[in-house]
């Protein structure tokens, strides 16, 4: 009886460690999780001239694509994260089709400012693995703007005037980029990471997609009046 009772004391124990265990797990997890905000609602409008009958803004005209998704709309967007680095890309605006016509180089066939990069680390990354960024792919005549997305970005249309925008399209429907048109501005958003968002099993692609590419078209929008 005595063997029976220090064996039912000891599973007991073993129950309670097991318990404390999966309590502390629970516990990390959750403070490994990535909060998600708000982008700014208004911001400083970006500088882009009034184009009417057709008119295209050349490449190196276009304004600074880290003006349109800005540190500060990092932050506002991702509280969580550290270590955020900001890079540069060029962008070419020449169609093959220009190419043939004239091969020749000239500035105004692409913009060194026309794509802005962050890299952080969020919440469980043990090293700078999330990514965002923002490509200006066109601005000219909102309505040249409007008849070139629907005949030329194919895709899934996530909702008609999404967070600010005249309309975006994903190529698929877990896509985490988007493609987006408002007024003369014709830009593409994106990025990934592999923390977990709140509420949140794990780091799927669509939590990046419902969550954070809506955040980083509306900092956008908000600058194009």
């Amino acid at each position: 009886m005595k063997k029976k009772r220090i064996a039912q004391l000891v599973l007991f124990g073993a129950l309670v460690a097991s318990a404390s265990v999966l309590a502390t797990l629970l516990v990390s997890s959750s403070a490994e999780e990535t909060s998600v905000g708000k982008a700014p609602s208004r911001g400083t409008t970006a500088h882009v001239p009034t184009l009417t009958d057709g008119k295209i803004l050349p490449a190196d005209e276009w304004p600074d694509a880290c003006g349109l998704v800005t540190q500060q709309d990092i932050t506002a967007i991702l509280p969580d994260a550290e270590d955020i680095q900001q890079a540069y890309r060029t962008v070419p605006a020449l169609s093959i089709k220009d190419f043939r016509a004239d091969s020749s180089w000239k500035a105004s066939n692409r913009s060194e400012y026309g794509e802005c990069d962050y890299v952080m680390r969020l919440p469980g990354e043990t090293y700078s693995a999330t990514q965002a960024w923002v490509r200006i792919d066109a601005v000219a005549d909102p309505k040249l703007i409007a008849d070139y997305f629907e005949s030329g970005a194919p895709g899934t249309n996530p909702g008609e005037g999404t967070d600010g925008a005249d309309k975006c399209v994903m190529a698929f429907a877990i896509d985490q980029n988007w493609t987006c048109r408002k007024g003369p501005l014709l830009f593409t958003v994106g990025g990934q990471t592999t923390a977990t968002f709140e509420g949140m099993p794990d780091a799927a692609p669509f939590d990046w997609r419902d969550k954070v590419t809506p955040e980083l078209v509306r900092a956008v929008t908000a600058k194009i009046r």
